[in-house]
């Protein structure tokens, strides 16, 4: 089923135009597609998947000062890694605002505020949320495309794993490195043993 058929599409939509760049859009919007087009083999409900694939970098766009004053504004715990990176509070942030303006549901909260790293435990919404953001179709990088192929062929579980350690490689190759990354690779692995 198209994002567009979601009943929460058009009130986020208006709402990520009035925020973010074309690109940006165009992100969230190819985001929420791909998400949608296997949630439902996963056990994650239509909507909430296109509400979490459009919404998840609602502030993504915020210069540092601004994430940081609205982390602070927010009462967020702000960590070292996030103090030095404040783009990684863009997830935390959005989920605040987005339960404030759109009274999202619990679990579209979670999605939307560990999208970038994930973290232990992490339900379905979340986990898909991870996949859709860091391998929708217009990802141009080789890891997307890898990613999109494990999920086609090997299914869900080999994809987000893949997709988890990616991320945690990534983090290695940065100044900063979100330790919930790792976690969350690691819990992962656990889990699959």
């Amino acid at each position: 089923m198209p994002v567009a058929r979601a009943a929460c599409a058009r009130e986020y939509l208006a709402r990520l135009r009035e925020t973010l760049s074309e690109k940006r859009l165009s992100h969230c919007i190819f985001t929420a597609e791909y998400f949608s087009s296997y949630a439902e083999s996963i056990g994650v409900e239509h909507d909430k998947a296109v509400a979490a694939g459009l919404l998840h970098d609602l502030c993504r766009d915020m210069s540092k000062s601004e994430l940081l004053t609205a982390a602070r504004g927010l009462r967020l715990p702000v960590s070292e890694e996030q103090l030095a990176k404040p783009v990684l509070l863009h997830g935390p942030v959005a989920a605040e605002r987005c339960r404030a303006e759109f009274g999202i549901s619990d679990d579209v909260y979670e999605a939307v505020y560990w999208h970038t790293t994930g973290r232990p435990g992490l339900d379905m919404l979340g986990q898909g949320l991870c996949m859709a953001d860091f391998a929708e179709p217009m990802r141009k990088y080789p890891e997307a495309a890898e990613a999109r192929e494990r999920l086609r062929k090997g299914g869900f579980g080999a994809a987000i794993l893949y997709v988890a350690e990616i991320g945690v490689e990534f983090g290695r190759r940065q100044e900063v490195a979100d330790p919930n990354a790792t976690a969350f690779y690691l819990w992962l692995k656990q889990k699959q043993a």
